[in-house]
């Protein structure tokens, strides 16, 4: 059996960059949200989704925000010719810098659309608050669509004073502190090892991650699977050796040996949420926390079960001829009088 516990630093701030000698990176990152015709949402943001799920969760962030249907909030990504311009995915920033932005967005639309309902309803601004969907009056109410109908088709409804800037912003967020925000997880793993073939077997692995808020768990289980699933890699299966004259070895994936659906475990994975109070909705990042662990958690149970044999693996990836050379090595150097 093996455990390991990892914090990982997400969304750092240009000044942690800058200490490490990248000081392109920004700590913000900006959104735009646009408010169409019929009521629904266009949200557009310059990071680009490659299987995180940042269409659902961005969208979602809208509609906390907004109220709108989630059917209704288009997400367009990964262009900055119809984006804002951003430095892009990585780093685990998106869903704190870019959600923070889509969310700051959604909120500075808010007194608009409040204004222009109020008009509508001949009433006081003051008077009149935000459901989902809906700007609700004294006595009435009338729906985004009637609000972004009068913006749109019927100028002679809006209000005198109405903000000419209209039902779309583009806004920026960083977070409220530069040193970034950090996740936590524990990984234990169960394994049974086979000394005469140099075998690993993953009976059991149970995951325990701390994200705060999760905007979506579903996504959140998605990226911690395939994470893992990515460290097993490295720790089992993945490498690439080259020859004396520096000609790869394993330039197919007949020879580069990736993990499948046989050797990846069921996983067990288990969800505590602390919020970080310098985030939009105490969000954190956690798109490389899977990967992080595995390694340190197989070896640690490899070696917890070859410990009888005076065996210490410590070199990735544990292949069958690195712990077959491990176990011969360690039985040569056992006195005689012991290997008898």
């Amino acid at each position: 059996m093996g455990f390991a516990t990892y914090c990982e630093q997400s969304a750092h701030g240009t000044a942690v960059f800058a200490a490490w000698g990248l000081p392109l990176v920004p700590g913000y990152d900006q959104a735009t949200v646009r408010m169409l015709p019929d009521g629904s949402l266009e949200v557009r943001v310059g990071i680009h989704s490659h299987g995180q799920g940042m269409e659902t969760t961005l969208a979602q962030i809208a509609h906390e925000v907004l109220g709108v249907d989630i059917a209704n909030i288009r997400v367009i990504h990964g262009d900055t010719g119809a984006t804002p311009f951003s430095t892009g995915t990585y780093a685990s920033r998106s869903i704190v810098m870019t959600g923070g932005a889509v969310a700051k967005t959604c909120e500075a639309l808010l007194p608009r659309i409040l204004a222009i309902g109020a008009h509508l309803m001949q009433c006081a601004s003051n008077t009149v608050s935000y459901m989902p969907g809906r700007v609700v009056g004294p006595q009435s109410s009338v729906s985004l669509k009637e609000i972004a109908e009068a913006w749109y088709k019927r100028p002679q409804l809006l209000p005198p004073d109405v903000d000419v800037n209209g039902l779309e912003a583009t806004i920026g967020y960083k977070p409220q502190v530069d040193t970034g925000v950090f996740s936590y997880a524990s990984h234990a793993a169960v394994v049974a090892v086979d000394p005469e073939l140099g075998s690993v077997e993953i009976l059991d692995y149970v995951i325990s991650e701390d994200c705060g808020r999760m905007v979506n768990p579903m996504v959140v289980d998605g990226q911690t699977i395939g994470g893992a699933a990515q460290g097993i890699g490295t720790a089992l299966y993945e490498e690439s050796p080259y020859d004396a004259n520096g000609q790869p070895l394993a330039s197919t994936f007949m020879d580069y040996l990736l993990p499948g659906p046989t050797e990846i475990p069921k996983f067990r994975i288990h969800h505590t949420e602390t919020l970080s109070p310098y985030t939009a909705f105490g969000i954190k990042g956690m798109g490389e926390g899977g990967a992080i662990a595995p390694p340190a958690v197989l070896f640690n149970a490899v070696n917890d079960a070859l410990r009888g044999l005076n065996v210490e693996m410590s070199e990735t990836p544990l292949t069958p001829r690195r712990m077959l050379a491990a176990i011969e090595s360690a039985a040569a150097a056992q006195p005689s009088e012991t290997r008898s």
